[in-house]
């Protein structure tokens, strides 16, 4: 069994310490920990268990485990925030992940720096649609691609995907019926006509990222304007036409104008060089 299936059981501060808080929200709360054996840096998230709607039984460990491990844990890409450790205590779960102190989330470097200059912002966008790309190839839908949920590297411009609390089993034909994610993150088409395709929604979060990343904020403030979206507003006169291009490819009202997913990574706004690439 591996440390996640034997540690499920097991109690946290027999193994961690924690140091500070760094990170809060409706998930939960997030420290910074440093592990008893080898005094290395983790960042470890607390859930609690009544928030954890969706569970699949796991026979290894004989227990219901929250789909965001399930879904999470067998995760290998250098995009991807690596789960160390699971544990599960009293009434809540502690999801033990890798840390990095260069790292900060997008939404808070945007804070600092305002908008995104269009090579960066390409950079951090190729990094996305690689990694979601290779989450639908292990059979994953993160379901709320943005900024909040993207740690960055400022230095190496590296891109780390967090937090796979919305995130689902991907099935074949399946259609979506109900709002898992960030509702202005979520296409129109689930407000007007009750279902959005899995790929198309991606391709709908992945523009609206995409906006946020130059302009410092985001498309749409509600989902009332989501329904009564028609075309992208520009705030921004100096956004070239290439960059404009992509967006507005993902962000079409209508689900059958939306370009496909596997056509983004071969857009000319993509093939940018001196960012970093896992």
């Amino acid at each position: 069994m591996s440390a996640l299936s034997e540690r499920t059981a097991d109690c946290f501060n027999n193994h961690y310490r924690l140091l500070k808080l760094i990170g809060q929200g409706g998930y939960g709360k997030v420290w910074l920990c440093y592990r008893l054996c080898d005094n290395k840096l983790f960042a470890a998230k607390r859930v609690l268990d009544s928030k954890c709607r969706r569970k699949t039984w796991c026979v290894d460990r004989e227990v219901f485990l929250p789909d965001e491990v399930v879904l999470w844990e067998g995760l290998d890409h250098p995009n991807i925030i690596r789960l160390e450790e699971v544990f599960s205590e009293h009434d809540s779960w502690i999801f033990v992940m890798e840390y990095g102190e260069e790292y900060l989330d997008l939404f808070s470097y945007m804070e600092l720096s305002g908008g995104l200059s269009e090579t960066e912002s390409a950079g951090i966008l190729r990094q996305i649609v690689d990694v979601c790309e290779y989450l639908i190839t292990e059979e994953v839908d993160h379901r709320d691609i943005k900024d909040e949920n993207i740690l960055y590297n400022p230095s190496t411009q590296q891109i780390k995907l967090i937090d796979f609390g919305s995130a689902s089993f991907l099935e074949p034909d399946r259609r979506y019926h109900n709002l898992q994610g960030t509702e202005v993150y979520i296409p129109p088409e689930l407000y007007n006509q009750g279902s959005y395709c899995p790929e198309s929604g991606l391709v709908w979060s992945i523009g609206c990222l995409a906006y946020v990343l130059v302009h410092g904020d985001v498309p749409f403030n509600n989902r009332t304007q989501v329904m009564e979206f028609k075309h992208v507003s520009w705030m921004r006169a100096d956004v070239g036409p290439v960059y404009r291009d992509f967006v507005e490819r993902c962000l079409q009202r209508f689900e059958i104008l939306r370009t496909d997913f596997y056509k983004l990574k071969f857009h000319p706004l993509l093939k940018v060089k001196g960012f970093f690439c896992g």
